[in-house]
């Protein structure tokens, strides 16, 4: 059984994730190189870029699951929704959390406070296999906000979600950071980042070309384009 990591620091420290120069190379060939990313308490910051620019891996590197140089500091315990979270297809979506939350010391009650959290309890006891992918999306959710982390990391968040779902995500991701949480949110949709984001960061060609409070860009489309393409 396969669960992402979530990572752990001292208590009582403030929150703080940051990563400076990160580079990843893959044999021989740097795909990332100079990507900086921050993620502040109370803000939801969208990590921004084409296809292949770099975003999982500079979120991996990050996390230390791809071997990188830089400078990280990361204080707060993380949630963690990579890829499709770890899901295990012949589990039920409330057995797959009892089977986290026993995993990482967690009280079975919380099992049932994030399944609603997530608006799948009444549907939960059904088999990960036999899921709709915005339910599958929903129950991984439900496994990164498991043990009520400081900060919450998500890469391609809102995929297979329909529109209500993206907007009912948007609303959630809110809430978590109204009560002091980093949010980090890889995403390729501007639309979704312009709704909901508080700060976004570009990435292109393997590296950060932008960083910026959604606040003091006039046009989040141009500002994209602006700095992703080859010029």
């Amino acid at each position: 059984m396969f669960f992402m990591p979530l990572l752990n620091s001292v208590k009582g420290m403030n929150t703080t994730f940051t990563a400076r120069d990160i580079t990843v190379s893959f044999n021989g060939h740097e795909v990332v190189h100079g990507a900086n990313l921050t993620a502040a308490p109370g803000r939801i910051t969208a990590l921004l870029g084409p296809n292949g620019a770099g975003k999982s891996t500079t979120l991996r590197a990050t996390l230390g699951l791809v071997k990188s140089t830089g400078t990280k500091e990361i204080n707060g315990r993380i949630g963690l929704l990579l890829d499709d979270g770890g899901l295990v297809p012949t589990l039920t979506g409330r057995r797959h959390l009892q089977a986290m939350a026993h995993l990482y010391g967690v009280d079975k009650r919380r099992v049932q406070e994030v399944l609603e959290l997530v608006d799948m309890a009444h549907r939960c006891d059904r088999l990960i296999k036999t899921f709709s992918l915005g339910m599958k999306r929903r129950i991984a959710l439900a496994g990164a906000l498991l043990q009520d982390p400081d900060i919450i990391i998500l890469d391609e968040p809102s995929s297979g979600l329909d529109p209500d779902g993206i907007r009912w995500f948007g609303q959630l991701m809110r809430a978590e950071a109204d009560r002091g949480k980093a949010v980090l949110m890889a995403t390729h949709h501007l639309a979704e980042a312009a709704a909901i984001a508080d700060d976004v960061v570009i990435i292109a060609r393997g590296h950060t070309t932008f960083t910026g409070a959604v606040a003091d860009i006039p046009d989040l489309e141009a500002t994209y384009f602006a700095h992703t393409t080859k010029g």
